[in-house]
Parts: structure tokens; C-alpha cells; sequence
């Protein structure tokens, strides 16, 4: 009976979110999705990133075409507005993430219930517009796979996975490790899809799908502090202690998304060394390090990441993920009340223009950055844990107290 009113309350909140997608607004992420989608559609998606319009760059692997142009086709075919439709895949992944997780003995109702009903899932799904939370769907369902034995099944929902948003392809290495001697069927599958997914877009390119998916810069962390602080402390008249950071600002705008490789590499490493000493963690533990690593060592971010390492988070130690959720939940929303400013102001960058914000707007706005210092500390600090934490041989479940 308890089983069946989780279910039952999960596809409800599902339905809200529905409704309240057709009626709520959107983010800048929605018209350029659909910008995305009828440039594919129309056979302008191979320009170059270097041409005169880069709006139309291939910059994402197949899966992220499908499902935006699934929404255009959608959009026309009923007559109801993209920006729903384009919002429809994320909540249905989060009732399946749920759905997930209410399977799992380290999950339950509770874990299910909190996922849907917590700002960032919420908020992302119904309000945001993004494609994040069906990669990350995927990439848990590969996990989920893989722990039931269904290497083939683990290796084709991360290939998927993979297929809109690159970095989780990564995870094939803890996978291919945790599930010997089955491995076989794991990495064919995954290999398989992955080709097939992006087939049509490899050649001239590739580049552009094997990068980074660190593609902002100031927004998040030490990021932040290097690109903001300068801008308050000129706004101080303290000019000549601003100008220290801008080298560094420099490189960093220009060569910061590079910094994912070799967080890849660093955690290749430590996936190859733990197993070599005998103490290689489960899935969910790999994965959680592996995203929260990529948080700390990004000096940019897009709210919408938020949602990568939550499910994992959750499996893994729940009342730390309750902890991320408060912060990652004021910085979401905050951000969000922060773009209004753009429009009011009239800027295309309200951090760039300071002084021209009233000190209400001002107080605000360095709020916004302290959450976000806040979460991105938060996400070092557990990223650091996990590093260290130790296998529980009893039941297998690594802990990151």
C-alpha cells in the first residue's frame, strides 16, 4: 500500500509539473534550443564555429539534437508553444530518476519524493527549459543497470547518456571495472551507441563534440572571486589591487574549459589506483566524485548543472545531499531573480556593469555570488571527502562522512 502511494504521488507531482510548464515562463536557454533545432532541421547545423554566424555551431552530439528537434515537431504538429515541449523530456526524466531511486534499497519513497519535490529538480524541469536532467536520467539508469547485472542494458543507457551531454561518457571506466567480468557487453554496447549517436555529426567537427561542457567563465567559485572581486573592488576605488587578476582572467576565459581533461585524467587515475590497492568504490560513489570534482575545478557554470550530481547524492548519502539541495536551492533561484535585472537595466551583463546597479540591486547580486561560493565550497569539500572515503566491505557503500 506505501509502495503504491509513492507511485501514485510521484505521477501526480509529474502532472503538476506538466501544467504548471504550459503556463510558467522560460530562460534565454529556450529560444536558443530552438534556434538549435530548426538550424538541424534545415541542414544548417554543419557551419563552422568559426563562421561569420556561430549561432548554428554543432556544438552538441546527436541526442541533444533529437530531442530539441522532437520538440519542434512537436510544437508544430499540435500548435502548442516549443517552450513546452522542450521542457516535457526533463520532467519525465525526473519521474523516472524518482522512479530509480524508489527502487534502490539506498533510496526508497523518501529519496524518490525528495528528488521530485526540491527546488533545483523542480525548478530546472518546470520553469528552465533544459535537456541536463535526461542525460542525467540516463547516466542513472546505467548505474541502476549495471548494479542488477544488465551490462548491455548499463553500456546502451550511458552511451545515451553521453549522447546529450558528452562528460558522462566518462563514467565507462568505473563501470567497466565494477562489473568484471562482464565487461564485454558493457563496453560493445556503449561503443555502439555512442558511434550511432554521433555519427552524423563527426568529421569536420568532432571537436566540437568531444569538448569540454565547461563553456562559461566568472559565474561560479574561484571563477567568481577572480572575475567578480576585481569588479567590486574597482566599484571601491581599490584599482590597483583589481588589476592583479586580470592575466589570470586572461587564460582562464580563454583556456579554463581545457581544465575538464585533466580533471578526466585525474580521475581516470584515481579510479585505476583504487582499484589497484583494492579499494574501488561502487558506481554511485565513482560518479558523485567524478561530478562534484568537475563542479570544483570549472571556473564557469550554468545553473542547469546543478542537476548532474543530485540523484547520485542522494544514493549515496542522503542527509549531505540535503545540505547541497538549501544551498544549490537559494543560488538557483537567486540567479534566477538576478537575469531579471538584464532587462531592467537595459545591459547585456549586469556584473560587468556594477555601478550602474541601485545598492539594493548591488546587495543582491553579491548575495547571489555568496550562494554560489557557498555550493561550489560545499561540492569542493565533498568532492575531497569522497577522494579519501573509505570502501565499506560490510555492505559495499562507500561512506563520505
Amino acid at each position: 500500500m506505501i509502495k503504491r502511494r509513492v507511485m501514485v504521488g510521484l505521477v501526480a507531482i509529474t502532472a503538476i509539473k506538466l501544467v504548471l510548464a504550459a503556463h510558467w515562463g522560460w530562460t534565454n536557454d529556450i529560444p536558443q534550443a530552438q534556434m538549435h533545432a530548426e538550424a538541424f532541421l534545415a541542414g544548417r547545423h554543419h557551419l563552422s564555429p568559426w563562421s561569420i554566424d556561430p549561432t548554428y555551431a554543432t556544438i552538441f552530439p546527436l541526442g541533444y539534437y533529437v530531442l530539441s528537434c522532437s520538440a519542434v515537431l512537436a510544437a508544430q504538429a499540435t500548435g502548442w508553444p516549443f517552450a513546452f515541449w522542450i521542457k516535457v523530456p526533463a520532467i519525465l526524466a525526473d519521474l523516472v530518476i524518482a522512479l530509480a531511486l524508489r527502487a534502490m534499497p539506498r533510496g526508497g519513497g523518501r529519496a524518490a519524493f525528495l528528488y521530485m519535490v526540491n527546488p533545483v529538480s523542480f525548478l530546472l524541469a518546470v520553469y528552465h527549459g533544459q535537456l541536463h536532467t535526461v542525460a542525467t536520467m540516463e547516466a542513472v539508469l546505467a548505474l541502476w543497470a549495471a548494479e542488477r547485472g544488465r551490462s548491455g542494458l548499463s553500456g546502451a543507457a550511458l552511451g545515451l547518456a553521453a549522447s546529450v551531454r558528452q562528460h558522462f561518457g566518462l563514467l565507462i571506466l568505473p563501470l567497466g571495472l565494477i562489473v568484471r567480468p562482464r565487461w564485454r557487453s558493457l563496453l560493445l554496447s556503449f561503443a555502439l551507441v555512442t558511434v550511432l549517436a554521433n555519427l552524423t555529426l563527426l568529421g569536420t567537427y568532432r571537436r566540437n563534440i568531444i569538448a569540454s561542457p565547461v563553456w562559461a567563465y566568472g559565474a561560479w567559485g574561484y571563477g567568481m572571486l577572480l572575475l567578480q572581486g576585481p569588479r567590486l573592488l574597482r566599484l571601491s576605488g581599490l584599482e590597483r589591487f583589481a588589476s592583479l587578476t586580470d592575466s589570470i582572467n586572461g587564460w582562464l576565459s580563454a583556456h579554463g574549459p581545457w581544465l575538464y581533461w585533466g580533471w578526466a585524467a585525474v580521475f581516470c587515475a584515481w579510479i585505476f589506483w583504487r582499484a589497484r590497492t583494492h579499494r574501488l568504490p561502487d558506481a554511485w560513489h565513482a560518479a558523485l566524485f567524478f561530478l562534484t570534482g568537475l563542479y570544483t575545478i570549472s571556473p564557469g557554470f550554468g545553473v542547469q548543472w546543478l542537476i548532474w550530481a543530485l540523484p547520485f547524492w542522494l544514493v549515496v548519502n542522503r542527509r549531505e545531499a540535503m545540505g547541497y539541495l538549501v544551498l544549490a536551492s537559494l543560488f538557483l533561484a537567486g540567479s534566477y531573480w538576478q537575469w531579471t535585472l538584464n532587462a531592467h537595466y537595459g545591459l547585456a551583463s549586469i556584473t560587468a556593469h556594477l555601478e550602474q546597479l541601485s545598492r539594493t540591486d548591488i546587495a543582491g547580486v553579491t548575495l547571489v555570488g555568496v550562494a554560489g561560493l557557498l555550493t561550489w565550497g560545499y561540492c569542493a569539500r565533498t568532492a575531497w571527502a569522497l577522494s579519501v572515503a573509505q570502501r565499506d566491505t560490510q555492505g559495499g557503500v562507500p561512506s563520505c562522512a
